[in-house]
C-alpha cells in the first residue's frame, strides 16, 4: 500500500508538471522513451547493480549529483562535463572537489545505454534516473521519472559555488539557497535533505563543528556529546581531513526516516543537518519531528520534492543537446559520430579523453593488449602451488598489505635504493610478507608475452583473485588498467596495516582509514585468513602473557591453547608456523568462521571480531559460519573494492620493467622483448 500511495503521490505531481505554464517542462513525460528506447530504466538498473556490489556508497553518490546538477542552471548534466579550453567545470567548484563522485559509473551507464539505444537518453535523463533507483535499490521509495531532459553544452563553476547548498550553513542561508533555485524552504528543504539517511560524509565537512564551532574554540553545543568524542577520535584536530564517517549514525546504507530521529536525539552529522531541527523558533523542526515519526510522510513527500527538483529549468526540444559522452559536449567528443559503437568502445573513448582513475579500470582493460595475461599467471601459480601449499595466501597477503599503503600500486614489491624505503622492512611485512619471487616469475612470463603493457600492481591483483580461485574458493571479473608506483611509504605501513594483536576498535579504524567500511569489509576480508599460516611470534602473548597480565587470553579455546604451547614453547623459535584454519588449512572456505565461534581463532585480530563485548561484527561472523555463500559473495564485493583504492591510471606512475625497482633504476628499463631468463638474470 505505500508504494501505491507513493505512485499516487508522483501522478499528482506529473500532472501540475504537464499543465503547468512552462512550455519546456510540458514536453517532460514518463513515457518519453517508450518507443524509442522502453528497456532505459532496466539498463540503468543493472549497472548500477553491479556497481552496489563493489560500493556500497555509489547510491548515496549518485543522488547527491543529481542534486548538485538540478541546482545550477537545472538539471542538464552540467556537473558531468569535464574541463576544456572553453568550458570551466563544475567538477572542481568548492562544494564539488574531491568529494562528488560516481561519474565513473554513470560512464558506464551511458554505456550500456548507448549499446542499446544509440543517440536516445542523455545524459541528464540518466542521472535523473539514476538518482531515483538510488533510492529504490536502498530500501527506500520508487517512483515514475518525467523524462526528455536535453544535455547542456557549458557549465557554470561560478554559480555552482553560489548556488550550492553547504555543510556549514546555518537556516536562513539553506533557505536562501533553496528559495533562490525555485524549490520552497520548508518542506522540499527538509524532505530533500533526507537523502542523507545513507553515505558518508568526510571529516573536513563537519570538523569546526567538533572543536571550533564559528569560531569560538568550542564544540557545537547541538552535537550529542557523546557523539563528538567519538567523532573526535576518528577526525583529531589537525588529522586527515579525508577520511569518511556515516551521515546516519544508525542504519547508514539503508534509505529511511533514521536521519531525522538522530536530528531529535542531536546527532545530525553536519551543521546544515542539525540546523533544520536546533534552531531556535525553526518552522522546520515540526517537519523533522513529523518526518520521525512516520516513514510513510517522509517518503511521500520526498518523492514529491524529488520530481519537483528534477523539473528544474530543464531543456528539451531543441535545446541543448544529446550527448555522446557525459564528460565532452559532442563537439569535443571523439565519439560525436557515434551511432551504434559497442560498450566496450565507449568506455575507451572515455580512457582517451580523460576520464578519472577508476573510470579505467576495466575487466577487459588487456582483451586486446594481452589477451592471455589471466592464463599466463595461472599457469605460474600453479606450478608455485606445486612446490609451496602456502603461496596462494602468502599473495593474498601481499595484495592486502599493497592496496592499504596509498593504494593498490605495486609499492609493496619494490626494493630498498638510495632513494626508497621499502616496505618490505615495515614491521607487518619484515621476515613474514612472502612470493616476492613468485612475482618476479609471473612478470617475466607475461613480458614474454606482452612486452611492457601489464602493471605490477595488476599482476598482484589477478594473483590474489586466481589464489583464491585455486584454493576452492570464489573467482570474479578483476578490474583492471592500474599502473605502478615510482615510490614506497614505508612510514605509512607501518601505520596502516593492521596488526595481529589489535583491538576490534584499532581493526575498525584502519579500515577506515583507507576507505573501507569498519563491518562487513573488516569481517569478509578477514575471512582470507581461511587458508595460510602464521608465525608463532604474533599469536604468543595470547598463550601467556595477554595484555601483560600474566595469563592467556580468556578468549581462547582451552583444548588449542594447550596445543598451542606444545608448538610455541615460551621463550621458543617465534619463526615456528601454526595453521590459521585448524580444520581446513589449506582450503578456502568458510570455517575460519565456525572456528572464531568456537574461539579457535588465532590471532587475537581474529578473535575480537568474534568475542569482543558488543561486537557489531559477530552478528556477521555467525552468518559467514553458516552460510558459505553470503561469506563468498561479501568477500568478492570487498575485494573488488579493496582493489580499487587509489589506482594510478592514465599517465600516472609507471607499468614497471621489473617488479623490484622503478624503470629509472631497473636493468631493464630500455627491454623491449627479452626472453623470460633475460628477465630473471636482471632481477
Amino acid at each position: 500500500m505505500a508504494s501505491l500511495r507513493f505512485l499516487f503521490a508522483a501522478a499528482l505531481v506529473v500532472a501540475f508538471v504537464l499543465e503547468g505554464s512552462s512550455p519546456a517542462q510540458a514536453q517532460l513525460s514518463p513515457s518519453f522513451y517508450s518507443s524509442t528506447c522502453p528497456n532505459v530504466t532496466n539498463v540503468i538498473q543493472e549497472v548500477l547493480q553491479n556497481a552496489f556490489l563493489s560500493d556500497i556508497r555509489i547510491g548515496a553518490s549518485l543522488i547527491r549529483l543529481h542534486f548538485h546538477d538540478c541546482f545550477v542552471n537545472g538539471c542538464d548534466a552540467s556537473i558531468l562535463l569535464d574541463n576544456t579550453t572553453t568550458i570551466v567545470s563544475e567538477k572542481f567548484a568548492g562544494p564539488n572537489n574531491n568529494s562528488a563522485r560516481g561519474f565513473e559509473v554513470v560512464d558506464d551507464m551511458k554505456a550500456a545505454v548507448e549499446r542499446a539505444c544509440p543517440g536516445v537518453v542523455s545524459c541528464a535523463d540518466i542521472l535523473t534516473i539514476a538518482a531515483e533507483q538510488s533510492v529504490a535499490l536502498s530500501g527506500g521509495p520508487s517512483w515514475t521519472n518525467l523524462l526528455g531532459r536535453r544535455d547542456s553544452r557549458t557549465a557554470n563553476r561560478t554559480l555552482a559555488n553560489e548556488n550550492l547548498p553547504g555543510p556549514n550553513n546555518n537556516l536562513t542561508r539553506l533557505k536562501d539557497r533553496f528559495r533562490n533555485v525555485g524549490l520552497n524552504d520548508n518542506f522540499d528543504l527538509v524532505a530533500l535533505s533526507g537523502a542523507h539517511t545513507f553515505g558518508r560524509a568526510q571529516c573536513r565537512t563537519f570538523s569546526d563543528r567538533l572543536f571550533n564551532f564559528n569560531n569560538t574554540s568550542n564544540p557545537d553545543p547541538t552535537l550529542n556529546t557523546t557523539l563528538l568524542q567519538q567523532l573526535r577520535q576518528l577526525c583529531p584536530q589537525g588529522g586527515n581531513g579525508s577520511v569518511l564517517t556515516n551521515l546516519d549514525v544508525t542504519t547508514p546504507d539503508v534509505f529511511d526516516n533514521k536521519y531525522f530521529f538522530n536530528l531529535q536525539i542531536h546527532k545530525g552529522l553536519l551543521q546544515s543537518d542539525q540546523e533544520l531541527f536546533s534552531t531556535p523558533g525553526a518552522d522546520t523542526a515540526a517537519i523533522v519531528n513529523n518526518f520521525g515519526r512516520n516513514q510513510t510522510a517522509f517518503f511521500e513527500n520526498f518523492v514529491t520534492s524529488m520530481i519537483r527538483m528534477g523539473n528544474l529549468k530543464p531543456l528539451t526540444g531543441n535545446q541543448g543537446e544529446i550527448r555522446l559522452n557525459c564528460r565532452r559536449v559532442n563537439g569535443n567528443s571523439n565519439i560525436a559520430t557515434r551511432s551504434s559503437s559497442s560498450e566496450a568502445a565507449l568506455v575507451v573513448a572515455f580512457v582517451l579523453e580523460g576520464s578519472p582513475s577508476q573510470a579505467q579500470l576495466s575487466p577487459s582493460f588487456y582483451s586486446s593488449t594481452c589477451p592471455n595475461v589471466l592464463n599466463i599467471i595461472e599457469d605460474v601459480l600453479k606450478k608455485a602451488f606445486s612446490s609451496d601449499i602456502r603461496i596462494g595466501a602468502s599473495l593474498i597477503r601481499l595484495h592486502f598489505h599493497d592496496c592499504f599503503v596509498d593504494g593498490c600500486d605495486a609499492s609493496i614489491l619494490l626494493d630498498s635504493t638510495n632513494t626508497i624505503d621499502s616496505e618490505k622492512f615495515a614491521a607487518p611485512n619484515n621476515n613474514s610478507a612472502r612470493g616476492f619471487e613468485v612475482i618476479d616469475n609471473m612478470k617475466a612470463a607475461v613480458e614474454k608475452a606482452c612486452p611492457r603493457v601489464v602493471s605490477c600492481a595488476d599482476i598482484l591483483t589477478i594473483a590474489a583473485e586466481r589464489s583464491v580461485a585455486l584454493s576452492g574458493g570464489p573467482s570474479w571479473a578483476v578490474p583492471l588498467g592500474r599502473r605502478d608506483s615510482r615510490t614506497a611509504n614505508r612510514a605509512l605501513a607501518n601505520q596502516n596495516l593492521p596488526g595481529p594483536s589489535d583491538t576490534l576498535d584499532v581493526l575498525k579504524s584502519s579500515f577506515r582509514n583507507v576507505g573501507l567500511n569498519d563491518k562487513f569489509d573488516l569481517v569478509s576480508l578477514s575471512g582470507a585468513h581461511t587458508f595460510g599460516r602464521a608465525q608463532c611470534k604474533f599469536f604468543s602473548d595470547r598463550l601467556y602473557d595477554f595484555n601483560k597480565t600474566g595469563k592467556p587470553d580468556p578468549t581462547l579455546d582451552r583444548t588449542l591453547l594447550k596445543q598451542l604451547r606444545e608448538l610455541c614453547p615460551q621463550g621458543g623459535n617465534g619463526g615456528v608456523l601454526a595453521n590459521f584454519d585448524v580444520k581446513t588449512p589449506d582450503a578456502f572456505d568458510n570455517k575460519y568462521f565456525s572456528n572464531l565461534r568456537l574461539r579457535k581463532g588465532l590471532l587475537q585480530s581474529d578473535q575480537e571480531l568474534f568475542s569482543t563485548p558488543g561486537a557489531d561484527t559477530a552478528a556477521i561472523v555467525e552468518d559467514f559460519g553458516r552460510n558459505k555463500t553470503a561469506f563468498f559473495k561479501n568477500f568478492v564485493t570487498s575485494m573488488i573494492r579493496m582493489g580499487n583504492l587509489k589506482p594510478l591510471t592514465g599517465n600516472q606512475g609507471e607499468i614497471r620493467l621489473n617488479c623490484r625497482r622503478v624503470n629509472g633504476n631497473s636493468n631493464i628499463a630500455t627491454r623491449s622483448s627479452s626472453s623470460e631468463g633475460d628477465l630473471v638474470s636482471s632481477f
